[in-house]
This record gives structure tokens, sequence and C-alpha cells, in this order.
């Protein structure tokens, strides 16, 4: 159900190397760029404690990544029309849930590391002063290159509510199987699946 090619590459997309940023670009540019070069950095430099430690890396991606994530709006945009009939506990955790459904797959994809490489484009501003969105094209060792984007909102600081791989939207290409489970078993039937996926991982 929620085996998705498209989170996958995201994950990987968030990890590798990215050209230098420039003094005049946009502080979101910015933002994803250097939080993907540390993060690099991590795979690059600390394998031995990655293979040590199964907690390592989730504990450098709950540092490094998860603070430029906007899981609320991820989350409200994958759940899409029934975000309003579910109450306020169910809100937060699907929240949780959603979350933890997609750093699982992210942790996993980074453990896959093996010198991929994504370069960025040039910033170009948008319409709204409080978006933004990054381009990059990820490149794939005897594959064809992969546009991803990085789409981004100011709300007391630039974070990530969305992101495309190959014209597909990370939240969006959820909202299908989680509708398909809603019909079935409503919110509750929903969260008890990502927890029931969750504890699988």
């Amino acid at each position: 159900m929620f085996k998705n090619l498209s989170v996958v590459l995201v994950a990987i997309a968030l990890s590798f190397t990215s050209s230098m940023v420039r003094a005049e670009d946009h502080p979101a540019q910015k933002m994803v760029v250097e939080s993907i070069t540390t993060m690099l950095d991590v795979l690059k430099n600390d394998g031995d404690k990655i293979q040590a430690d199964s907690e390592y890396l989730q504990s450098r991606v709950d540092e490094l990544i998860v603070p430029n994530l906007d899981f609320n709006t991820m989350t409200k945009l994958a759940v899409g029309k029934f975000w309003r009939k579910a109450d306020a506990d169910q809100k937060v955790e699907l929240v949780v849930e959603f979350k933890t459904l997609l750093l699982n797959t992210y942790t996993g994809a980074l453990a896959e590391y093996s010198g991929e490489s994504i370069n960025f484009e040039p910033f170009r501003p948008e319409d709204r002063e409080d978006r933004a969105v990054v381009r990059s094209t990820f490149s794939q060792s005897g594959g064809s290159d992969v546009p991803v984007v990085y789409k981004l909102r100011d709300k007391d600081g630039w974070s990530i509510y969305d992101i495309e791989v190959n014209s597909i939207s990370l939240v969006t290409s959820y909202r299908s199987a989680f509708s398909n489970e809603i019909d079935k078993g409503g919110i509750a039937g929903l969260i008890e699946t990502l927890k029931e996926r969750n504890n699988r991982s």
C-alpha cells in the first residue's frame, strides 16, 4: 500500500552532495543545500558509527533534517479533504504516524548511499514572498537524471512542506491510498493502518 518509489527517491535525494551556495541565494535555498550537505558529511565520514550503532543515523536525521520539514502541512495535504473530519486528537495521531512512516523510509534509504549526487539550479523567486521552490537534479549512477523539487513556505522560518520527484508529489502520492483506508475504516482505520505499518519497520 505505502511502498512508493518517489518517497525512496526523495529520501535518497535529501542526503546527497550539492552545488555551492552563493551569497545572493535565497534563504530557503541555503537551508535546503546546507542541510543536505551536512547530512552527506555524516554519511561520508561516520560510516563506522552508523554500522556500529543502529540509532546513530536516526539521531543525526532528527538533528539535521527533521527541523526543516513541516510534517503538519505534509500530513494535511496527504489526508486531503478528510482532514476536516478528524478531531483534534486524531490530527495529532495522524501527524505522528505519518512522520514516523516518512522518517523510517528516509533513514532506510540513507543506509543505501553509494555516492550519487544532486545539483541545484539557481533560485527563481515565486509570486508569493512566503513561498519558495528549490529545484535540483538527482544523478543516478548508470541511470537517467531525475528532477527533484523542494517546496517550502515561510512560517516563523522556512520549512519544506512537499517534495516532487519526476513531477510526482510526495504528499499527494499518498492521498489515494489514504482515501481508500478512510473509506474502509474511517480516520481511525487509517491511523491503525499507519501504526501497524510503522510497528513492522
